[in-house]
């Protein structure tokens, strides 16, 4: 089953990720509203998947899951992992609210 992509997920723009850099945080904060269980990051080249980000590979949650709670989903990336990318924009879509749905989409731009 594909995901099921919002008629207008949240374009939050690019970001540059330098092919050496190591640990680059990306945090996601949410008051209104509860992360899924397993929220997930995919990155796509195109259409193919070329990574995946879940709980137990990259993703990291703290603060208290509740509505009305702040909370942050924050997303470690490595540049080593798409250096085969570099010179290129490569897509994340986010799922961290509806099981399978794309609420956030943003580009990494990969860079020497």
């Amino acid at each position: 089953m594909s995901a099921i992509e919002f008629y207008n997920p949240s374009d939050i723009g690019t970001t540059i990720l330098g092919v050496t850099q190591i640990n680059k945080l990306m945090p996601f904060t949410s008051v209104n509203g509860v992360f899924i269980s397993n929220p997930l990051i995919k990155i796509y080249n195109c259409n193919q998947l070329i990574k995946e980000y879940s709980l137990t590979d990259g993703l990291v949650l703290t603060g208290d899951n509740t509505n009305g709670v702040s909370k942050t989903l924050t997303l470690t990336l490595n540049g080593t992992d798409f250096i085969s990318y570099k010179d290129r924009k490569i897509v994340a879509k986010c799922s961290f609210f509806g099981v399978g749905d794309i609420e956030i989409i943003f580009k990494i731009s990969v860079k020497w």
